[in-house]
């Protein structure tokens, strides 16, 4: 878990230091820290891995970046971090197999909050059974479009969906 949250935040800084090469100007550093803070925010888990630093050189009009990675919170998280225990009746099925489809309830989980989002739709409380299950029907349905037409992009040679969504 940790490791991805450090990859985007390690990849948001690049993005943020190909910001500050072409920026110029204060109001860059006010956006520079802006982003900076949201990156955090997003991925508070690694945070403690990071000291950011962000300064404005008079003489370049630009702001400089420095990031150093904090290599004991890295070193005391690992060796202090908890580990899943997930229990099935499936049995036939190797724990790595097992893994992969308890992470998709991630995906699916992920797939319904754009779902919404996008609709702009709010909770629905619904007082017959049959609006319930129509509801959840059409959330299921929505999932599965969301899945299939990852597919596609996926074999069709147009990179990995999922990697859209995560940023």
């Amino acid at each position: 878990m940790h490791d991805r949250f450090i990859k985007r935040i390690d990849t948001g800084i690049e993005k943020i230091r190909k910001y500050c090469e072409s920026a110029t100007g204060k109001k860059a550093l006010k956006t520079v820290e802006r982003r900076t803070g949201r990156l955090l925010q997003q991925n508070s888990r690694a945070t403690a891995f990071y000291d950011i630093q962000t300064e404005y050189d008079q003489e370049t009009s630009r702001v400089i970046l420095s990031v150093a990675k904090n290599d004991d919170a890295s070193h005391w998280e690992r060796m202090t971090e908890g580990h899943y225990l997930l229990r099935s009746n499936i049995t036939d099925w190797e724990a790595e197999e097992l893994w992969r489809a308890y992470i998709h309830l991630t995906d699916a989980e992920y797939a319904f909050k754009i779902h919404k989002s996008d609709l702009h739709l709010r909770p629905v409380w619904h007082q017959k059974d049959e609006r319930i299950e129509a509801h959840v029907f059409v959330c299921f349905l929505a999932f599965v479009l969301w899945k299939t037409f990852g597919l596609m992009v996926k074999k069709g040679g147009l990179g990995n969906h999922e990697e859209y969504l995560k940023k």
